[in-house]
């Protein structure tokens, strides 16, 4: 059995605004042994009094901490992207911490894992929501589901280290495509069937959600992406050539 390998879990906060919140995320991260913090356009400093204070002997992961001020560079090096919602979202299905531990934990070994967690005022948007691999909620009342961001982060990681301890995966997944590959192979899909007419609802956006969709599906490797990107070069190729012929 192999086990969760937790150097490749990273936590992502996504305009956080509050620095105790960024501090108490921090000691929650050397709780549960995960190593790496991002941060995307922080309204505060990592290093700020407060989130030192309320690290508490995790000020390390605090200085280490990497700030991106796109969250597209932040995620172009993962491979398998996991966004946090207190809500169920249209068309995407939406799984338990504990549910997504074992596929989690089969990925581990050969990907980077990146766990998205939004404002503390807002969550994650739809468009930020529709950049990731899969949706992650926390079964909490219904009269009162929204939870504090470091808590959030907590109940997730507490669930995966202990799946780490208890669980495991009969095999490894192979490597696959990182974020930075999957969003070149979107943009040529779009370039190659535009032309041919396939622009959904008449929107290249909406063409792109869906195509994300469709594809997050089934976990691409980058020879995956060879190929696809290959189709899309032919079919390029062949749609120019053909209007010379006119």
């Amino acid at each position: 059995m192999h086990r969760l390998c937790l150097e490749s879990l990273n936590v992502v906060l996504v305009h956080p605004a509050n620095a105790g919140n960024i501090g108490a995320t921090a000691r929650v991260l050397k709780n549960f042994g995960v190593k790496t913090l991002i941060l995307v356009k922080p309204k505060v400093s990592p290093l700020h009094p407060e989130a030192l204070s309320r690290a508490c002997k995790a000020q390390d992961i605090l200085y280490n901490a990497v700030v991106f001020n796109s969250l597209e560079d932040a995620l172009a090096p993962f491979h398998y992207v996991v966004g946090t919602t207190a809500r169920a979202r249209y068309k995407r299905s939406v799984v338990f911490p504990r549910e997504i531990a074992s596929y989690l934990t089969a990925l581990s070994g050969k990907n980077k894992i990146a766990l998205l967690f939004g404002p503390e005022r807002t969550g994650l948007t739809n468009k930020v929501l529709d950049m990731c691999h899969a949706l992650v909620t926390i079964p909490t009342a219904p009269e009162h589901s929204s939870l504090n961001l470091a808590q959030a982060v907590g109940v997730i990681l507490y669930e995966l280290f202990y799946h780490s301890l208890t669980g495991g995966a009969s095999q490894r997944l192979p490597r696959l495509a990182t974020s930075q590959e999957l969003e070149a192979m979107y943009k040529h899909l779009i370039e190659a069937l535009s032309p041919v007419g396939f622009v959904l609802g008449g929107k290249r956006g909406h063409t792109y959600r869906v195509l994300k969709r469709l594809f997050s599906k089934i976990p691409l490797t980058e020879s995956d992406v060879r190929v696809i990107r290959g189709i899309c070069r032919q079919i390029i190729w062949y749609v120019k050539n053909s209007q010379k012929k006119f």
